[in-house]
């Protein structure tokens, strides 16, 4: 059994606690009445299968033969120019951060409870996603300086 065995069952059963939830959401969806919720349950049958992609992916690397390098050095060891790697990350930090901008001037500018609900979901993704590229760019940083 590999080394991580335990933890590997465990993201199996998470993998599959993930799909039914996906299959389930997509049934309620076609349940409900208004348009706000049918989104709000789109955003999350689509959060539940990206959880079960990187649950999977995350799987596959512990399945890896054991390493002394951590993730982000093995990451490296590919053919990839981390300079050019972390210029890109930095674009999509730009991209982003405008998006984010355009989100929350619509938040100021509507008054329908629903649509601002949704937009303020987009927005909290939108800092996730640039606090997630903070991380990448650090760490990329930190190991090619």
């Amino acid at each position: 059994m590999e080394v991580h065995g335990d933890l590997i069952e465990l993201i199996q059963e998470q993998v599959g606690i993930e799909r039914e939830s996906v299959a389930r959401l997509a049934e309620t969806e076609k349940r409900v009445g208004t348009g706000a919720a049918k989104l709000l349950l789109t955003e999350m049958r689509m959060d539940s299968q990206k959880h079960a992609a990187v649950l999977e992916a995350v799987r596959e690397i512990l399945k890896a033969p054991p390493s002394s390098k951590s993730l982000w050095e093995r990451s490296l060891n590919a053919f990839v120019d981390p300079v050019i790697v972390k210029r890109e990350l930095e674009h999509h930090k730009g991209l982003g951060k405008s998006m984010l901008a355009h989100i929350q001037e619509e938040i100021s500018k509507t008054d329908d409870e629903a649509l601002r609900t949704l937009l303020e979901h987009l927005a909290e993704d939108e800092r996730m996603h640039r606090e997630i590229l903070d991380t990448i760019v650090q760490k990329c940083y930190r190991i090619i300086r």
